[in-house]
């Protein structure tokens, strides 16, 4: 019986929820953020969203508000994006500490989660930098009478690689299969390419999907040596070097050893790959 009117009591708060209608943007002064400031309908709610300080930008997300106030359905845009009145003198501050931490320049900052009691002064004594992850970062204030944690996510949009259809792996990467579009670095995970001509030739080390970002460590520069290339090899014997030509049989890069025949005799050798690409001979198997 317990369970039944439990689940009643669920339908009818899903079936019977208020919908409010969110705001897109917000010019607000230092202070405390109420639901009533975000939605187009008035709402009476005692519940603190946000310790706003002066100069900062906030996003509200959808996911936040339904935490807070799951008696209330919400429509509009996903984020809320409130710009703060005042001096830049904390924000300065603010994003010099995160721009240590993040080791980064000319990016964007937006508090998504506040902790604490608002300030009289917005004076802070202490500011400490904590990286939570590649985009977010946590910023503890210590201000005469309280404290104020702020969570931050940083954005820094810029032309980055991307494919433009599958990729298998050992596939060599051409120019038609690649094009640049904006993407937020700090939720590129790895080493971004900035330039089409850093990819292209380069041999994907795994399958990627469409649509991904490249990054150094998917893929690797083509083999120095392929199997089937005829190069130069010599055998280094001191004071004589004799020269000649292999038939390489399989790939290789600058410092390996890979295995090679020789096109006259048809012995098969084992030499290390360098510069030219030429083959240094290092063993003939009888």
């Amino acid at each position: 019986m317990k369970v039944l009117l439990i689940l009643i009591v669920l339908i009818s708060s899903f079936l019977f929820s208020e919908t409010l209608t969110l705001k897109e943007t917000l010019l607000a002064s230092p202070g405390v953020l109420f639901l009533d400031d975000i939605t187009i309908e008035k709402v009476e709610s005692e519940k603190n969203l946000m310790i706003l300080l002066p100069g900062l930008e906030y996003l509200v997300t959808r996911d936040l508000l339904r935490t807070k106030f799951p008696e209330y359905d919400f429509t509009g845009p996903e984020n809320v994006r409130i710009t703060v009145e005042g001096y830049s003198s904390l924000k300065n501050a603010v994003f010099e500490e995160i721009g240590k931490k993040a080791e980064a320049k000319d990016f964007e900052a937006f508090v998504v989660k506040t902790f604490g009691t608002l300030p009289e002064k917005f004076e802070p004594q202490t500011i400490r930098v904590t990286k939570i992850s590649k985009n977010l970062f946590s910023v503890f204030l210590r201000f005469p009478d309280t404290y104020v944690t702020l969570n931050m996510l940083l954005r820094k949009e810029r032309n980055v690689v991307v494919l433009k259809r599958n990729i298998n792996v050992g596939d060599v990467i051409k120019e038609e299969d690649v094009r640049l579009e904006k993407r937020n670095v700090f939720e590129i995970y790895g080493e971004p390419f900035f330039d089409v001509s850093e990819v292209v030739g380069k041999i994907s080390r795994r399958y990627l999907k469409e649509g991904t970002v490249l990054t150094a460590d998917m893929v690797k520069d083509p083999p120095d040596v392929v199997k089937g290339q005829v190069v130069p090899a010599y055998v280094d014997m001191g004071s004589i070097k004799v020269t000649t030509f292999v038939e390489v049989l399989e790939n290789g890069y600058l410092g390996e050893t890979v295995r090679a025949m020789n096109v006259e005799s048809r012995k098969y050798v084992f030499g290390r790959v360098e510069r030219g690409p030429v083959l240094r001979i290092l063993e003939v198997v009888e």
